[in-house]
């Protein structure tokens, strides 16, 4: 694809784009999140990171049949748009938004909890400002920028995983530990209830393998990369997911004695003492903080400058600093947003309000497949209907289910939101008196 000074630069590869989602989606999250999982789960963790890596898998398959067929910016936003109508891709791209929105806050309030805690002395603000600070001069240098620092921090969480299972191997051979099945399977408290119930929460870990789709403009063949990072980067951090509960099992099958708000603590401890539970609390802040936290930024500003291109929402959104080929204000915009948020909220509050989004745009792309692929365009074969029906069925099908379990303060801010987003589209349409703007991609 041609590129000039008013386009995004293409430097990223099928690699990158991996590394990418996978650091979005946190390899360590298991740690900071184990303890609130086992009582739902009754132990079986391990279980519901797998049946979750396979639910999310169906609507993986989505978005790599709709980046393969619209290989541009804007993820839930141009692909039902194209795949469907425009209205219809504003209002799901709107909803992701808030998703999106909120992301960057999650990130640098668990990245502060953990600040401090090792430093007591510093407040929650200075690290705020200090993560939002560096995550927004970042991602005003450029995506490859982006990638390179996210090849680093994923290699220490790498490290940080691979030292958590050595340790846990050597107290396996000398005895201290006993194999058990006790993270995929317990049979004393198996009801499928429960592990469904369970999933629909650690499901939500893997929200954020989407946020590829959001760089194809700025990757090399984004036709062929984006489909393949978005499946590889579900494989690959589900695997990670279910391998460390299933470690955590061994350590501690006793699951019930843990306390939920430090249990992976007491497991690092029992397996390599202070240094590796210091280790994982740094890996923790910078995981949070930078590397997810400047990824969540950089997703969420390629989705307001592809509405802002399109002139559905201010212009001045698709702006791109030159030097840099960046969209600087949709950047600047979110720090400045996601700042204010984090110095306003408890994590609490916006981990209820942060799946609306994610989930209400997977039930639109699924949807936007079966119109597309299979009612409007559809020339009968096996394979075509397992990929155009059946697939996307079941990924709305799984969104729909995590959907109905969210509480209802995250149902109403959410739909306040969409409602929002029905006003400004009305008001650009005059009542859809005109047509919905969106960016002319030269298609044929």
């Amino acid at each position: 694809m041609e590129q000039n000074n008013n386009s995004l630069k293409r430097t990223l590869t099928t690699k990158d784009l991996v590394i990418y989602g996978i650091i979005f989606m946190i390899p360590v999250a298991p740690m900071a999140y184990y303890g609130s999982f086992l009582a739902p789960a009754h132990g079986m963790v391990g279980l519901a990171y797998l049946i979750g890596m396979v639910a999310m898998l169906f609507t993986g398959f989505s978005y790599a049949t709709m980046s393969g067929k619209f290989p541009y910016a804007g993820s839930v936003y141009t692909y039902v748009q194209k795949g469907a109508s425009a209205p219809l891709g504003f209002i799901a791209g709107w909803g992701i938004t808030l998703d999106y929105i909120l992301l960057p806050t999650v990130c640098m309030l668990v990245s502060a909890s953990f600040g401090s805690s090792l430093f007591p002395n510093i407040p929650n603000y200075v690290w705020i400002i200090g993560l939002v600070i560096i995550n927004t001069v970042i991602n005003m240098i450029g995506v490859d920028f982006v990638s390179k620092v996210s090849w680093i921090l994923f290699g220490l969480q790498l490290f940080v995983l691979i030292a958590f299972i050595i340790g846990a191997i050597k107290l396996l051979l000398d005895g201290s530990i006993e194999f058990n099945t006790i993270s995929l399977y317990n049979p004393k408290e198996f009801h499928i209830s429960g592990v469904l119930s369970s999933t629909s929460l650690v499901i939500v870990s893997y929200l954020g393998f989407d946020a590829i789709s959001t760089l194809a403009e700025e990757t090399s063949n984004p036709q062929r990369s984006v489909g393949r990072a978005v499946i590889l980067s579900i494989l690959l951090v589900g695997t990670l997911f279910v391998v460390t509960a299933l470690f955590a099992g061994f350590v501690m099958p006793n699951y019930a004695s843990l306390n939920p708000d430090t249990a992976f603590i007491t497991i690092l401890d029992k397996v390599g003492g202070t240094w590796l539970t210091q280790l994982v609390q740094w890996t923790m802040i910078v995981s949070f903080g930078l590397a997810s936290g400047q990824e969540c930024q950089t997703a969420i500003s390629r989705i307001l400058f592809a509405m802002g291109r399109d002139g559905i929402l201010p212009k001045a959104l698709g702006q791109l600093k030159p030097k840099y080929r960046t969209p600087w204000t949709a950047i600047i915009l979110v720090g400045v947003v996601s700042l204010v948020l984090s110095l306003s909220l408890d994590l609490t509050t916006v981990g209820n309000l942060v799946s609306f989004g994610a989930l209400f745009g997977f039930m639109c792309l699924n949807g936007a497949v079966i119109w597309k692929f299979f009612i409007k365009d559809f020339t009968f074969s096996a394979v075509k209907f397992i990929k155009y029906l059946i697939s996307p069925l079941i990924g709305f099908g799984v969104s729909l289910w995590i959907f109905v379990s969210l509480d209802m303060a995250s149902k109403f801010t959410g739909i306040a939101w969409l409602i929002i987003g029905l006003g400004i589209l009305l008001y650009q349409t005059k009542f859809f008196k005109l047509a919905t703007p969106q960016f002319d991609f030269g298609e044929k």
